[in-house]
């Protein structure tokens, strides 16, 4: 047995958020809620989600592992209103997932489900010497610029001037986004450079919503990974970023209650 009823706006961008990365995964679904977690095809990437049974305005089930093709289920999401009710039941005689949109209008949809069981996958418990807390609309235009200048991006923590560092560098071409990490005023200092010269540069105030700075880190990330991961946020969501010195990143956010957790490994320099 197994039914869920909620808002299919925020579990679009759920399922949205996931599969950028990955395209299937296993819920697992109990009586407290669904859980998946999975790694890219490349294996650079892990995705974890937990949706708690609150998230839902109905909500039962049994204990099962639901093998989710996210391309298909990502489809028939596309289809769905902004104020549509989403009801999902599990046809396990047919090995089927029921999905029905309802408002003025109820329309059913039936997703063939993959038989595949849990990978017991978990986001590795790794103790980080540095966290930043970040609105996402900010993250997100300094991903922009660096994209100007590389496929690559450099995070790093200046822990003596409490400054979050997001870079990129060409071979001629450098893009540098500065967050101050100051408790008294925040503020994002954002510049490019052309062979030394400085283009431009603006402020932008109350970005940064909390810190954790212990010490220097700096690690390398595939640029398109990151946009990926933050494709579903809107601006003012907020990202909890980890980091430390070449160790992977792990980015968490919130959607309408539930919980997304990604973890990238760095790019080690030879």
């Amino acid at each position: 047995m197994f039914k869920a009823v909620c808002d299919a706006k925020d579990f679009k961008k759920i399922i949205n958020a996931t599969s950028n990365l990955v395209d299937e995964i296993c819920f697992e679904v109990d009586e407290e809620g669904i859980k998946a977690s999975a790694m890219d095809p490349s294996h650079v990437a892990l995705v974890s989600l937990n949706i708690p049974k609150t998230v839902f305005s109905e909500y039962i089930s049994g204990i099962h592992d639901l093998g989710i093709d996210l391309e298909a289920l990502k489809k028939i999401m596309a289809r769905s209103k902004s104020n549509d009710t989403i009801i999902m039941e599990y046809d396990e005689e047919k090995n089927k997932l029921l999905t029905t949109f309802k408002n003025n209008v109820t329309r059913n949809f039936s997703m063939a489900l993959y038989d595949i069981s849990s990978n017991n996958l978990k986001v590795p418990d790794i103790e980080y010497p540095n966290k930043v807390s970040i609105k996402a609309g900010a993250f997100v235009e300094a991903l922009k610029d660096s994209e100007l200048v590389n496929d690559h991006i450099i995070l790093s923590i200046n822990s003596s001037d409490n400054q979050f560092v997001i870079s990129s560098k060409g071979d001629l071409n450098y893009s540098e986004t500065i967050f101050s990490l100051s408790k008294s005023e925040t503020e994002v200092v954002s510049s490019e450079e052309n062979e030394g010269a400085v283009e431009s540069e603006e402020v932008i105030n109350n970005v940064m919503v909390e810190y954790k700075v212990l010490e220097n880190s700096k690690s390398t990330f595939n640029l398109a990974y990151l946009k990926d991961i933050t494709k579903s946020t809107a601006s003012e969501d907020i990202l909890d970023i980890y980091l430390g010195e070449d160790m992977p990143v792990k980015v968490e956010y919130n959607i309408g209650g539930a919980k997304l957790v990604f973890l990238l490994a760095p790019r080690i320099e030879s």
